[in-house]
């Protein structure tokens, strides 16, 4: 087979994990001798050429969407900054090089779907994929800005409409997700699955570090739809009847939700049992779950969730994992290592937490079992059932 000419379009997301799922897969396909092009934001073009350029040279081009060498700091200007990058993200791909097998938009926003559809439209690409691994919930049950929460809601709608008319695949990674997008109007032979992954090795070479030695560990998002609130209320709990428990957080989100989490340690009166780090690279937050005992994840929002990866990193690390049984999980962790709870039983999480901590070898059977059901996660077999899937469409004509 010839080599194909892959575009792969990452304009919105610059988190961490987007690096992970974007190397995860383009470092596979390009060892397979495909010719990969992607179109990142300047802010994330550093991470991203260590992270995957410097792998793979040979393989693998970056073209850098200008408008983004600085984080915006308000909601105008996170929207102006977007529709800039909507607007020239087609006169960048417009070069002599910029004919492609295949265009694969990595999430559902505009700013990632529309230089897909204008290639399309000039005939420069053949094929366009669309991977939704997330839908937008409505603004009803998600905390935070509404203006900017009612905006991308009817994006997605809109997307959804868009991508069933005119993507070729629309690739999802739970059945959760499949009816939802179903729900918005999308044919369901259209849809694909698909899974996300970990880098397995990279995790297995990380040691735990004494100096991050904890009873439990939160990894994510800092918001009120990632149940942080739950989550302080709980360890307040464990406290009390442990007094000496130690609690570490990593993860960052809007700056006011970072202060009501400082404020409500300081209320609660648990500061010396909590240490908050803030944005946590790895592999530093790999050592931090090898150094704690378990991992809590108590997200409330079934449709802000859509395959739980910090909770598969801790199941990796080998943590057991306490969660709330919101039924995205329920096509993924069919596993004994995470210990589900009704969606908001504060008593009945610290209880779980606590018969854990009492037992050394609970949680060692339980971390046997968290190690090997993560193994089937590593990101080369997950590409390589992608490839193929891209490979199929492709074919198609």
């Amino acid at each position: 087979m010839n080599p194909r000419k892959i575009l792969y379009i990452n304009l919105g997301d610059n988190v961490p994990y987007t690096y992970d799922k974007i190397a995860g897969r383009v470092l596979y396909w390009a060892s397979k001798n495909n010719n990969i092009t992607l179109l990142v934001p300047e802010l994330s073009a550093g991470n991203i050429s260590k992270e995957i350029i410097e792998k793979a040279p040979n393989n693998i081009r970056l073209l850098k969407s200008p408008f983004s060498n600085k984080v915006a700091i308000s909601t105008l200007s996170i929207i102006f900054t977007y529709l800039l990058r909507i607007i020239f993200a087609p006169f960048i791909l417009f070069d002599p090089k910029s004919d492609y097998d295949i265009a694969i938009s990595n999430s559902a926003f505009f700013v990632d779907i529309f230089p897909a559809l204008i290639l399309k439209f000039f005939h420069r690409c053949k094929h366009w994929a669309l991977i939704m691994d997330s839908v937008v919930p409505s603004p009803k049950v998600r905390a935070g800005n509404i203006f900017i929460n009612v905006l991308t809601y009817y994006e997605s709608l809109i997307v959804s409409k868009i991508a069933n008319r005119f993507s070729d695949k629309i690739i999802t990674v739970n059945a959760e997700l499949k009816k939802e997008l179903v729900s918005r109007g999308i044919d369901s032979k259209k849809i694909a699955y698909t899974k996300n992954g970990l880098f397995i090795n990279n995790i297995a070479r990380t040691k735990p570090s004494q100096k991050f030695r904890s009873d439990a560990v939160y990894q994510g998002r800092i918001s009120p739809n990632k149940g942080i609130d739950d989550l302080l209320y709980v360890w307040k709990e464990v406290v009390r009847q442990k007094p000496k428990s130690r609690l570490v957080i990593m993860g960052t989100g809007l700056k006011q939700h970072i202060s009501h989490l400082k404020q409500l340690l300081r209320k609660l009166n648990i500061e010396n049992n909590v240490r908050y780090l803030g944005f946590t690279p790895n592999p530093t937050k790999y050592e931090i779950m090898k150094s704690s005992k378990l991992f809590l994840y108590l997200s409330k929002v079934n449709a802000d969730e859509s395959w739980g990866i910090s909770l598969m990193e801790a199941l990796a690390c080998g943590l057991p994992g306490i969660s709330y049984d919101l039924p995205i999980y329920e096509n993924i962790y069919h596993t004994e290592s995470l210990i589900r709870v009704s969606n908001g039983d504060i008593g009945l999480v610290a209880k779980k937490i606590i018969g854990l901590l009492d037992s050394p070898k609970l949680r060692n059977d339980l971390s046997s079992k968290s190690q090997t059901f993560s193994s089937q996660f590593d990101w080369d077999l997950i590409a390589e059932k992608d490839l193929g899937l891209l490979n199929d469409i492709m074919s198609d004509g």
